[in-house]
């Protein structure tokens, strides 16, 4: 019996939550360390000269190369977790997660190497992108696949909140560390031990995973005989492509958003300096996104009820009124250096992420269990293919005579200006989507041919 007929979280479900709670948080805990100790790494890594507004954007345009290396490993890893099953490969692109999180920790600096320590850097991010883009394929495809029927909302709700949480965690661990070791040790060494501490959710994931059984949906379809031999290329065969097309029209208009938030509330917190001190701005930011951890799980239960596409509709509706006014205030608490009048505006900008609860469900609903892994992870990734070089459209954002005008050199209008753009892609996507809430996993995509060739092995 599949999980999806079952009204109650069996053992496995509640484990498979667990676990994929665990990889999709390391994934936000290391990016979180990248963006929260910018200012730090600009100085450990980025070639000199240039302002500060300029070597703040290369160390986020390193967020984008992660980003961006994603539908690369979504594509490996998902292909073969459609042909080869989930549990295995959960297990390999956890690992591989581990032993980057320690490569990231022993990498040589700009003053030793020069500019190859920031081409190294970039190496880095690019292959835990790949990891990455292969942990969400994966591992989220087999939580929606044990989840219970009319529960998968509040099961995606969850384990993507594993993604503010990771960045609650990485903002946490970095101002406990820079409090315990100073500003300048955190310079001198400091951040090779944040690096060092991304190793600990690994172990406890790999353990939890190696118990594992096979994903319900994937032992069906094997019984069937009807697994893909090309589940990769068949996403891009008609009927099939319109639903990968507007997948992917609503994840670059997710990212879009997403990562105006993520990106850019360091930036906007501390001014360079004219704002909030680093451990302040980093419990802000903290509180920002527990904020939006909690928003998730709420947002992923209420569309079981609600239903995805209306409800997320609506909620675009409500980015695009209350974008610039959440930037506006998180601006001006930081040239006050206003604590509650930040948390007001940490409050504000979690609420702008809340859609992403519907994501790990909808998605599943979206594709074929034959092709669901690729379809999910790909179909993920592949909004960051446009969505993750956020960091580029700010800066064009900001060259905006009229938005230059009226922020100056504090780039807070031109994030809002392109959160307001993805949350417009997104509403367009909705649109064209069908409602899936009470659809059956065992029957998206039933009658449609079974892809036989391809190259990939």
């Amino acid at each position: 019996m599949s999980a999806e007929t079952k009204s109650k979280f069996s053992k496995a479900t509640r484990m498979a939550m667990i676990s994929q709670f665990l990889g999709f948080m390391l994934d936000a805990y290391d990016m979180a360390l990248v963006l929260v100790m910018a200012p730090i790494l600009i100085k450990v890594f980025s070639p000199p000269g240039g302002s500060t507004s300029w070597q703040y954007i290369t160390i986020v345009f390193t967020y984008s190369i992660t980003m961006a290396a994603r539908p690369v490993g979504s594509a490996i890893f998902g292909h073969y977790a459609d042909k080869l099953g989930r549990r295995f490969l959960l297990v390999i692109t956890i690992g591989g997660v581990g032993v980057m999180s320690v490569a990231s920790a022993f990498l040589p600096t700009q003053a030793v190497v020069g500019i190859w320590s920031y081409v190294i850097f970039c190496v880095i991010r690019f292959v835990m992108g790949c990891f990455f883009g292969g942990e969400y394929a994966v591992g989220h495809t087999f939580a929606i696949e044990h989840a219970p029927a009319g529960k998968r909302g509040l099961v995606g709700g969850f384990i993507q909140s594993g993604f503010p949480f990771g960045f609650v965690f990485g903002s946490l661990a970095f101002a406990l560390i820079s409090h315990i070791v100073g500003s300048e040790a955190m310079l001198s060494y400091g951040w090779r031990l944040a690096f060092l501490t991304g190793i600990m959710p690994v172990i406890l994931a790999i353990y939890i995973r190696k118990s594992l059984p096979e994903s319900p949906e994937f032992e069906r379809i094997k019984k069937q005989g009807t697994i893909e031999k090309a589940p990769f290329f068949s996403m891009f065969k008609p009927p099939a492509l319109w639903n990968f097309l507007q997948v992917f029209f609503f994840m670059t208009g997710l990212f879009l958003t997403d990562y105006s938030v993520y990106g850019f509330l360091p930036q906007i917190l501390t001014l360079g300096g004219r704002g909030f001190d680093t451990t302040t701005y980093s419990l802000i930011y903290g509180f920002a996104l527990f904020m939006a951890f909690l928003g998730y799980i709420f947002y992923g239960w209420i569309s079981d009820y609600t239903g995805r596409r209306h409800l997320t509709m609506n909620y675009c509706i409500f980015l695009i009124i209350f974008g610039v006014p959440s930037y506006y205030v998180l601006y001006n608490a930081a040239i006050a250096r206003n604590v509650w009048l930040a948390v007001l505006g940490a409050t504000m900008a979690a609420m702008l992420k809340l859609g992403w609860g519907i994501v790990p469900a909808y998605l599943s609903e979206r594709f074929p269990t034959r092709r669901r892994a690729v379809g999910v992870g790909f179909g993920y990734s592949s909004g960051a293919l446009l969505g993750a070089w956020f960091s580029v459209y700010v800066w064009w954002a900001h060259s905006i005579p009229a938005i230059a005008a009226i922020e100056k050199d504090d780039m807070w209008l031109s994030p809002a200006v392109i959160l307001t753009i993805g949350a417009l892609m997104t509403f367009a996507s909705m649109w064209a989507s069908p409602e899936t809430k009470d659809i059956k996993l065992s029957e998206v995509g039933e009658g449609a041919p079974v892809v036989e060739s391809g190259t990939l092995p």
